[in-house]
C-alpha cells in the first residue's frame, strides 16, 4: 500500500533521516519503534507530506501509495488518502459527533453519517462512553478520549482505500 525507498529528510540542512527502505501492506498492523529523538513522527510526516510544510525542510528518496508516487498527487488527495493521529489529541472545537461528521460531509461521503459515526465510535470503544453526549464539545472528553476520538475521526473516513 505505501512503500518508501532510500527516504531522507533534513532540516536547514540537518539530516534527520537518511536511506529509509519500507513497505507497509494493506490490512496489516505496522509499527514503528524507537527511542526519542530516532525520525519516528519525521517519518510519518513524509506519509501525508506534512514536512513540506516545514521551512527549510527537504525530502529526498520516492515514496508510492498504492504504486502512485506520492509527489505526483496533490497534498489535499494524500491527506485524505493517509489518515494521521498524533500522540497529542487534537479534537476539533465541536461537538464529538462534529468531530467525526465533519470529514465525512467535507469528502461528500453520500451514505448514512448517523451509521458510520457509531460506527467509528464502536470500533475505538467510545461509543458506549458517548452515546449520551454526542452534542457535548469533544474538548471536554479525558484525555483518553479525546485519543480514541481522533482515531474514531480517521476510521470513518476510510483513509488508504485507494
Amino acid at each position: 500500500m505505501l512503500q518508501t525507498h532510500a527516504v531522507g529528510v533534513s532540516f536547514q540542512g540537518i539530516a534527520a533521516l537518511a536511506g529509509v527502505d519500507l513497505s507497509i501492506y494493506k490490512h496489516q498492523v505496522t509499527s514503528i519503534i524507537g527511542p526519542s529523538g530516532c525520525g519516528k513522527s519525521t517519518l510519518l510526516r513524509c506519509f501525508n507530506r506534512l514536512n513540506e510544510l516545514i521551512p527549510g525542510t527537504t525530502v529526498t528518496g520516492s515514496m508510492l501509495l498504492a504504486g502512485q508516487n506520492l509527489h505526483t498527487l496533490h497534498p489535499v488527495e494524500v491527506r485524505r488518502r493517509v489518515g494521521m493521529v498524533f500522540q497529542k489529541p487534537n479534537p476539533f472545537p465541536k461537538s464529538v459527533y462534529d468531530n467525526i461528521a465533519i470529514g465525512l460531509q467535507v469528502n461528500g461521503y453520500r451514505g448514512n453519517i448517523d451509521a458510520r459515526v457509531e460506527s467509528a465510535l464502536q470500533q475505538v470503544g467510545l461509543w458506549d462512553e458517548v452515546k449520551d453526549k454526542l452534542k457535548k464539545t469533544a474538548t471536554e472528553l479525558s484525555g483518553g478520549q479525546q485519543q480514541r476520538l481522533c482515531i474514531a475521526r480517521a476510521i470513518a473516513s476510510t483513509p488508504m482505500s485507494c
